[in-house]
């Protein structure tokens, strides 16, 4: 999310061609926003990207899976 308006918004060029946005997204119905951590400014980014891209909105939290605990039995290795 942090990177949506560089990668998503004027990556497209939906900033310079609007009129892209139904050509890219016309087909979808939500944006589902994966969060690995709980940061609620994070979910309103998310939810306000949705709402430009006319898209309905879901969280998800997702956390980190397998990835924590991996990371934290490497560390004790260490």
């Amino acid at each position: 999310m942090r990177n949506f308006d560089l990668l998503v918004w004027r990556g497209l060029g939906l900033d310079r061609y609007p009129q892209l946005l139904a050509d890219y997204f016309g087909n979808y119905t939500r944006v589902v926003y994966l969060a690995q951590i709980d940061a609620p400014d994070l979910t309103e980014k998310a939810r306000e990207a949705a709402l430009r891209l006319g898209l309905g909105f879901e969280r998800r939290f997702v956390g980190y899976g397998d990835m924590e605990p991996t990371l934290i039995a490497q560390a004790r290795l260490a």
